[in-house]
């Protein structure tokens, strides 16, 4: 992958060891901007899709503290949102020989021009262009643009850089 990133990702390394390929949790938020970024764009958590009942006790059996769908350890933050992953796809990132899975940089573009619209940040803005601008060439621009259409935020899609 290249340069080293942050201990989390060390760290979800190792969770995601303990899960057969489809059945991994899969990063999406913040670091999964920071994975595709190669650390460009930070963030502090991991944000996680996944069955809370499998995750919780690997979690806590390494002294993670748990409050409802947060856990904590040390600096290593995790929020388990949801166990269903909107849009279809997730890709595979090797690190450090481990496999992790990571929504598709499509379906993270979607995440933040959402963001950007509905919540009105610019932070989420800027991620979008970033991907945007990073991927353009490996794109599936009519999977990019259906889940636009689905998510009502079409008219982002023309970026300007």
């Amino acid at each position: 992958m290249g340069r080293r990133l942050s201990n989390k990702f060390d760290f979800l390394a190792e969770l995601s060891s303990h899960f057969p390929d489809d059945k991994k949790p899969i990063l999406v938020g913040g670091s999964a901007v920071e994975l595709y970024t190669r650390g460009r764009a930070t963030s502090l958590d991991l944000d996680l899709i996944g069955d809370i009942s499998k995750i919780a006790p690997i979690l806590e059996n390494q002294d993670f503290k748990r409050e409802g769908r947060h856990f904590h350890k040390g600096l290593i933050y995790i929020e388990i949102p949801s166990d269903i992953l909107h849009g279809e796809r997730s890709a595979v990132f090797e690190y450090d020989g481990k496999k992790i899975r990571v929504i598709c940089v499509e379906d993270l573009i979607i995440d933040r021009l959402c963001g950007c619209k509905f919540w009105k940040s610019e932070y989420d803005c800027e991620h979008a262009r970033m991907l945007f601008a990073s991927y353009k060439n490996k794109l599936d621009m009519g999977y990019l643009k259906e889940r636009a259409r689905v998510e009502d935020v079409s008219e982002l899609l023309s970026f300007e850089f």
